[in-house]
């Protein structure tokens, strides 16, 4: 057995290698570095979501019952010097303070966008990382020209705002966080809603890497002359993992340019979003966010279940709006560029556990329980090492799926799985912070700026941080504030912002060999002060009472 199993990995391994050859990646693009390899198998039929077969958001959460706090017991030995409460209390207000001067939640509003409720058609704002200039009053965000681009994995940013402005509404009842929380929930149904084909289309959750709609021009929520301009994306194009078309009839917004195959490189940050949109679905005490967040949860665990439903393989649309998989249609060179763009499968006959944590996320989020897998600790693995080799962006994927995997455990209270998982997080995390530099290909300062945002993100779902990684977190947390609190374009209509071509309207998150949190991420400290899984045997970095209390938020 033991050789047939040797002999069927180093199989895969090596067609794995002669099919990467001419596989591109770029850590700028966020990623699309997936193994690639297929079978050339076609999954028929449809996975249709029938009217009336869904329940409420709500409705569903009030039967079942969210945790209120961590249900597993996890300790790691304690290493490094424990922060003292002054230092945690000084960290905190310089985080709350920096956000309250700069206007995050505001800053969050002016750069997202989509479709304004004035047009009359349905509302939503979007992550999108484009350009900006002013002119006079109006500051016009617009979409260069990219035939080769045009926002492949925005939904990795999108899901770390929207988690971390929802989790700062629910803690204080702000009303900008609120309508932060409002448009991107409604941001991320316009990804699935928009590659809708046209009225006969009944499968509303296949999820597109982007939609933009029709430039338009209009107020912002504090009266500010905006307009979206996304001309240079009007075009078709085609690549080995994403093509860009337009539909004419969509349902929702009429004429829309979608650019398809939402490949899975996004895909585990979606899936750690999923637990504070099921509270917010439900504990949310303004209408407009729990409607809001309620339905993107709604599609997203249909997306989800298509997921399952289909053998772990994301499926998506073409520009006639029909079905197919990538890496498994009948364009057996394209499936071999292709490979598992959108598949969490095809190691799964050379690894059986490999990519497990990516699968029963899925099943956790499409039917609130386990169907087919069972991954133990879940990765680490031989997966894990390979798909590293073969392009570094899969660690983040591996990375993420893991740390999903827990968050979804435990919010279905899938509690004993979750504390196996937590084992396994610990091992990735005691490899993951013993690789050599010469090891990690990509650039040293992005892979430990990776590191401390994933082990926030993981302390947020119940891993216990020690003392030397709560300062870890307070070090490229503190210097984003430290590097971006005179970036001039927090308010672009500010008077001091000139006229003109202003280039991006994200400030940079490194500087020669030094990172920081990207912004994005600005906000992780009120996930971590909501999350009602952090676990009591961890060290601390944050003074939750401070960030409950918008009145401390300044600086001594």
């Amino acid at each position: 057995m033991r050789k047939v199993w040797q002999t069927g990995l180093l199989l895969g391994l090596l067609a794995a290698l002669a099919l990467c050859c001419g596989c591109e990646s770029s850590d700028s693009n966020e990623g699309d570095g997936d193994l690639h390899t297929s079978d050339g198998d076609k999954i028929e039929g449809e996975a249709e979501i029938a009217d009336g077969d869904e329940e409420s958001a709500g409705e569903a959460e009030t039967e079942l019952g969210l945790p209120d706090s961590l249900n597993i017991t996890y300790n790691r030995a304690d290493q490094g010097t424990p922060l003292t409460d002054e230092e945690i209390k000084t960290f905190t207000r310089k985080i709350l303070s920096f956000l309250k001067q700069v206007k995050y939640f505001d800053y969050v509003l002016y750069t997202t966008h989509g479709v304004d409720a004035s047009t009359g058609k349905r509302d939503w704002q979007f992550w999108f990382g484009e350009h900006f200039k002013k002119e006079g009053d109006k500051v016009t965000f617009y979409h260069p020209v990219n035939l080769t681009d045009g926002g492949h994995n925005l939904h990795i940013p999108m899901s770390r705002v929207t988690g971390d402005v929802i989790a700062a509404y629910l803690l204080t009842d702000d009303a900008t966080a609120a309508l932060a929380a409002e448009k991107l929930c409604k941001g991320f149904s316009a990804s699935m809603l928009g590659q809708v084909y046209d009225e006969n289309d009944k499968l509303p959750h296949i999820m597109a890497r982007n939609v933009v709609a029709f430039n338009h021009e209009f107020t912002t929520h504090d009266g500010k002359r905006k307009a979206v301009d996304y001309s240079g994306w009007f075009s078709d194009y085609e690549r080995w993992n994403t093509n860009r078309f337009k539909y004419v009839n969509n349902p929702y917004w009429g004429e829309v340019w979608v650019t398809n195959m939402r490949s899975k490189d996004d895909v585990p940050h979606i899936f750690r979003l999923i637990p504070i949109l099921r509270y917010a679905a439900v504990q949310a005490k303004a209408a407009t966010v729990k409607d809001a967040c309620g339905e993107a949860l709604t599609l997203l665990e249909g997306f989800a279940k298509d997921i399952v439903d289909s053998d772990y393989r994301i499926r998506a649309k073409n520009k006639n709006g029909e079905l197919f998989i990538p890496g498994y249609t009948e364009d057996k060179e394209l499936n071999k560029k292709q490979g598992d763009l959108a598949s969490f499968i095809n190691y799964r006959d050379y690894i059986p556990n490999g990519e497990c944590n990516a699968r029963r996320s899925a099943e956790l989020i499409g039917y609130h329980k386990p169907i087919n897998e069972d991954c133990g600790r879940g990765e680490p693995n031989s997966y894990d090492q390979i798909s590293f080799g073969l392009n570094s962006y899969n660690k983040r994927i591996c990375r993420y799926f893991h740390v999903s995997h827990i968050a979804n455990a435990l919010v279905n209270r899938d509690d004993e799985a979750a504390e196996k998982l937590m084992s396994g997080l610990e091992e990735r995390m005691t490899q993951e912070k013993a690789l050599k530099e010469d090891e990690m290909r990509t650039e040293p300062r992005n892979y430990y700026l990776d590191l401390a945002l994933y082990l926030a993100q993981s302390h947020a779902y119940g891993y216990p941080l020690t003392s030397e990684e709560a300062r870890t977190i307070q070090e490229f947390y503190g210097r984003a504030v430290d590097r971006t609190a005179t970036w001039p374009y927090w308010d672009p209509w500010a008077s001091a912002v000139p006229d003109g071509e202003l280039g991006s309207y994200r400030p940079s998150s490194c500087d020669n060999d030094v990172c920081w949190w990207k912004v994005e991420d600005f906000a992780q400290i009120f996930e971590t002060r909501w999350s009602p899984f952090i676990n009591p045997a961890s060290a601390r970095y944050v003074d939750c009472d401070i960030v409950r209390d918008p009145s401390k938020w300044d600086a001594d």
